[in-house]
C-alpha cells in the first residue's frame, strides 16, 4: 500500500488543486477538495489512466466511473486508537454490497515520518464512487433557502431506500447498527423523471447490533456510547 505524498505538505498541494496519488497501485489527480471534518478531507479526484485500472477491482461494474472521477478520504492519523479506528470503519465499510450503501472501492494506510521529531504516524486514503449532488442535508438547506420542498413521493422514495440499506446492514450474520443515521450522511443523486437515489455512507460508528452484557459496567458502557451517538 503505498501514496505519492505525505503530510501537511501533501495536504497543502492538495488543498490547492495540485499533487498525484497513489492508493495501493492505482494513480488518482487531485481536482478538489469536497469536505473536510476532524482530522478527516475529502477530495475529487480523477483517476490516470493505466492497464489494468481500478476498474478491475470493482466486483460491481456500476461502481465504474463514466469520467474516471471518484471521491476520495484522506485521515491524519494522530494516534494507535485512531488506528484502529480507522482498520475498523475500513473493515465493516467491505461488509456491504447494496445499491444504497455507499461502497469503499480501494484504500491504503502508510506510515508517515514526522519531521520535527522523526517520529511516525499514518495517514489512511478510501476511495469511494463521487457523488456531487451533495448530502440530503445540503438539499434541504438549499430548498429551505428558496422556499421549496421535497414532495411527499420524494420524501417516501428516500425513506424507503434507506431502510432498504439498512436492512441490508441487518441482515448480515452478525447484523450490524450504523448507530449515525442523520441528513449529514445520506448522499442524494437527482435523477430526470426519477425520484432522487439515496445513499447512506460513513461507517466509522457502525457497530454488531447484538451484544452480550455480562457485567454492569458494560451495561453502563454500552450506554454511555449510544447516548454519544
Amino acid at each position: 500500500m503505498g501514496c505519492s505524498f505525505s503530510g501537511l505538505n501533501g495536504l497543502y498541494d492538495a488543498v490547492n488543486g495540485g499533487g498525484d496519488v497513489w492508493i495501493n497501485e492505482n494513480r488518482f489527480k487531485i481536482i478538489r477538495q469536497l469536505g473536510e471534518g476532524g482530522f478527516a478531507y475529502v477530495f475529487l479526484v480523477k483517476e490516470v489512466l493505466s492497464d489494468p485500472g481500478i476498474s478491475k477491482k470493482f466486483r460491481d461494474p456500476s461502481h465504474i466511473s463514466d469520467d474516471g472521477t471518484y471521491a476520495m478520504k484522506k485521515v491524519l492519523i494522530q494516534n494507535s486508537e485512531q488506528l484502529e479506528m480507522v482498520r475498523e470503519e475500513i473493515r465493516v465499510s467491505s461488509l456491504f454490497s447494496h445499491p444504497n450503501l455507499l461502497p469503499l472501492l480501494d484504500h491504503a494506510i502508510i506510515s508517515v515520518k514526522v519531521a520535527q521529531d522523526q517520529s511516525l504516524k499514518h495517514e489512511a486514503y478510501l476511495l469511494f464512487p463521487v457523488h456531487l449532488d451533495g448530502t440530503l442535508l445540503d438539499n434541504a438547506k438549499t430548498m429551505n433557502a428558496k422556499k421549496e420542498f421535497f414532495s411527499t413521493s420524494d420524501v417516501l422514495q428516500i425513506f424507503h431506500q434507506l431502510c432498504a440499506g439498512l436492512k441490508h446492514m441487518h441482515s448480515l450474520d452478525p447484523p450490524y447498527a450504523h448507530n449515525d443515521v442523520k441528513p449529514g450522511n445520506v448522499l442524494l443523486t437527482h435523477r430526470k423523471g426519477q425520484p432522487p437515489l439515496a445513499i447512506l455512507m460513513d461507517f466509522g460508528s457502525a457497530r454488531p447490533a447484538r451484544r452480550q452484557i455480562r457485567f454492569r459496567s458494560e451495561a453502563l458502557q454500552l450506554q454511555v456510547w449510544g447516548i454519544s451517538f
